[in-house]
């Protein structure tokens, strides 16, 4: 019965995520804390430990990476929220939930992104540097999975599934300059700048040695004034994951041993 409202809660939490994310770019506290209280008290309520130790974790874990500028606040608490109210208690759950979110969000983001820079016009100069990074990453990563199958560790449709969005990835990342200077960097005035604002290096030095892999907020301008520093290049409009973290949560519920039988014979 526990079980079922965990599940229950878990779903109608992470799909509002989803539907606020897709509308507005936020997860609402309104949303997130009430998923973290009801999953501490019913994680306690059926001595679900690993649930408890785990949530602290990914929360410690995804918020240094909110500090770095890597993920939005919202993700850092219905992540937190989502390992609480794992009804399975295992971690299985968690990573497979993580693994369906980022490889479905690989996917799609890599082919939007690159199609919508193709129409815009691709510049391979301003791509040169991450385009040989991609092809060393992407031929090594080749590699250790043809070893891996030739060696019979690995399914051939495992490789398949997992090989596609990854090389995906490596054409987004071949790209990313490109498409973060078209689609992501926005120039703003000091009073422009809004609450956790993430800063691109493509700010002028004296800038990213303030801030760089730091959040900007408000209460920083009087810093930048001092430097005599007028406008920044802050990222904006970045891609949404709340929801392909729905689309990772409901593969999780309704296969929750499917990574294992993925990634071992």
């Amino acid at each position: 019965m526990i079980n079922a409202l965990q599940q229950s809660i878990l779903l109608v939490g992470t799909a509002a995520g989803a539907i606020t994310d897709a509308k507005t770019g936020y997860i609402y506290d309104w949303i997130t804390y009430p998923m973290i209280g009801i999953g501490i008290i019913l994680s306690i309520m059926q001595q679900q430990w690993i649930n408890l130790f785990l949530g602290a974790g990914i929360f410690a874990l995804f918020f240094i990476a909110y500090k770095m500028g890597k993920v939005g606040g919202g993700d850092v608490k219905i992540f937190a929220g989502i390992t609480l109210l794992n009804p399975t208690n295992n971690p299985i759950f968690l990573f497979g939930a993580l693994f369906a979110a980022a490889m479905s969000a690989m996917i799609f983001y890599s082919v939007y992104y690159t199609l919508k820079y193709a129409r815009k016009g691709i510049k391979l100069n301003e791509n040169k540097e991450q385009i040989k990074k991609a092809i060393i990453f992407g031929t090594i990563t080749a590699a250790y999975f043809a070893i891996l199958s030739s060696a019979g560790l690995v399914k051939i449709e495992s490789v398949i599934i997992i090989g596609i969005p990854l090389m995906l990835g490596f054409i987004f990342f071949a790209l990313q300059n490109g498409i973060k200077k078209n689609f992501f960097e926005k120039k703003i005035k000091l009073a422009q700048i809004e609450e956790d604002e993430i800063i691109s290096e493509s700010n002028q030095k004296k800038v990213l040695e303030l801030f760089k892999g730091k959040l900007i907020n408000p209460a920083d301008k009087k810093i930048l004034a001092n430097k005599k520093i007028k406008e920044i290049i802050v990222l904006r409009n970045l891609p949404k994951f709340g929801p392909f973290i729905l689309v990772g949560v409901i593969i999780a519920s309704t296969a929750p041993y499917f990574l294992i039988n993925l990634l071992f014979v």
